[in-house]
């Protein structure tokens, strides 16, 4: 019986190793808005650093955008660029929690 518990409990620990499901991207939101000011509408962009795959950060930014009652978002694109030791990030400001 014990035996049985060791080789549960091995199981579990392979299935923690897998490695980390996160990546942290570069990406770049471009809005298309329409207000009552500006009916032909206008863009917005915006570049971040982001959570692959779950992007909560482009998820946060489009509801702010849409908590505002005169700007309707009418369409939005987003691509991402990963993170390697060759990218340069100078024009991101980086918060370290």
């Amino acid at each position: 019986m014990i035996l049985g518990l060791n080789e549960l409990f091995k199981k579990k620990e392979k299935k923690k190793e897998v490695g980390n499901p996160i990546d942290f991207v570069i990406t770049e939101l471009e809005v298309r808005l329409r207000s009552y000011d500006n009916p032909f509408g206008c863009f917005a962009s915006f570049i971040f650093v982001d959570e692959k795959p779950a992007f909560p950060r482009v998820k946060n930014t489009l509801a702010e955008l849409r908590i505002n009652p005169d700007v309707h978002v009418v369409e939005h694109h987003y691509s991402w660029k990963e993170i390697t030791e060759n990218t340069d990030i100078k024009g991101l400001k980086i918060t370290k929690h």
